[in-house]
C-alpha cells in the first residue's frame, strides 16, 4: 500500500498544478494522511503566484475518489497509532468551502462517492468520464454526509432527497443534467478536456476571475445590499486609480486595439 508523499502526486504544467490522488488499492480513498497531503498541496498551490489553476483528479481507471477510507476506522491510522491520534494539518484558507480563490477543475475519471463527491463538490468545475458515477451513499452504512447540507446550491430538493436519503448513485450523463458536472467526455479524452479548460483560464484576468470567485461563494447567503458592498469591496481597482498595483486599463486597451487577451499581464510587479 502506498504511504507517505506519494499519496498525492503533484505536476507542474506551465500554471496549472495537476493534483493526483495516488490510492488505487484503496479506490483512492481519503485516509487522514492523504487528507494532511492535500492540505498541504492546496496551500502550496494558493500561495504560489505562478500558477493560476489546479486540476484534481484520481490515479487509474476506477475511481477519483471513494470517500473517507472506512477501514482507518478499524484499522487506525495507516502512519500509526489509533484513527485520527494525529492531529490534522492545519492549512491556511481563505474560505471554510474553498481551498483557495484561484479557479479549480475536477477531472472525475471513475467512483465520486460519499466524500469524493464533496472533493468534487468544493472545486469549481466538474469535467467527468463517460464512465463517471457520482454518489452519497452515507446512508447505507448508517453514517453521516454533513456536507450534503449544500446540496442546495446544485439540484432540486427532490433530487437532494434522492442523493441523500436513498442514497442511490447516479451516472456522469445524470449528474450533467441535473447541473452538478460541467461537461461530459469520453474517459480517453478527460485529462486533454480539463487542461483545454486551464489553459483557456490562463489566458484570462486573474485579478477579475479570483474577484467573481469570491462574489460566488461568498455572496451565497448575504442581501442585495450586503452584495452590492461585497462587489465594490472586490473590484475596488475598476476603474483605474493612481498607485493601485492591479492593471484596470491594459483589458479596455486591448479589446479596442482587438488584440485579444492572451498576452495581457493584468498584474503590475
Amino acid at each position: 500500500m502506498i504511504t507517505g508523499k506519494d499519496v498525492l502526486l503533484t505536476e507542474k504544467r506551465g500554471k496549472t498544478y495537476i493534483m493526483t490522488i495516488n490510492r488505487e488499492e484503496r479506490r483512492n480513498a481519503m485516509s487522514n494522511e492523504l487528507s494532511d497531503r492535500m492540505a498541504e498541496e492546496w496551500e502550496r498551490f494558493n500561495e504560489d503566484d505562478d500558477l493560476y489553476v489546479a486540476i484534481l483528479t484520481g490515479a487509474g481507471d476506477v475511481a477519483f475518489s471513494s470517500g473517507h477510507d472506512l477501514k482507518e476506522d478499524v484499522e487506525g491510522d495507516v502512519r500509526g497509532g489509533d484513527f485520527r491520534s494525529i492531529p490534522p494539518y492545519q492549512a491556511r484558507r481563505p474560505h471554510p468551502m474553498v481551498p483557495t480563490w484561484k479557479p479549480t477543475i475536477a477531472a472525475v475519471n471513475g467512483y465520486a462517492l460519499a466524500g469524493g463527491w464533496y472533493l468534487a463538490q468544493n472545486l469549481d468545475i466538474r469535467i467527468a468520464a463517460e464512465s463517471a458515477t457520482f454518489g452519497i451513499p452515507e446512508v447505507r452504512w448508517n453514517l453521516p454526509a454533513g456536507f450534503g447540507a449544500q446540496l442546495e446550491y446544485f439540484p432540486t430538493l427532490g433530487i437532494s432527497a434522492e442523493l441523500l436519503m436513498w442514497g442511490r448513485s447516479i451516472t456522469a450523463q445524470r449528474a450533467y443534467e441535473i447541473g452538478f458536472v460541467n461537461k461530459v467526455v469520453p474517459h480517453a479524452q478527460l485529462m486533454e478536456e480539463a487542461m483545454e479548460w486551464a489553459d483557456y483560464m490562463c489566458t484570462l484576468g486573474q485579478p477579475s476571475v479570483k474577484a467573481h470567485k469570491q462574489m460566488i461563494y461568498r455572496g451565497r447567503d448575504m442581501s442585495r445590499s450586503e452584495l452590492q458592498a461585497l462587489g465594490r469591496d472586490l473590484f475596488y481597482w475598476y476603474p483605474a486609480k493612481p498607485g493601485v498595483v492591479i492593471d484596470a486599463t491594459e483589458g479596455p486597451r486591448a479589446f479596442a486595439e482587438k488584440r485579444g487577451n492572451t498576452s495581457i499581464d493584468f498584474d503590475k510587479k
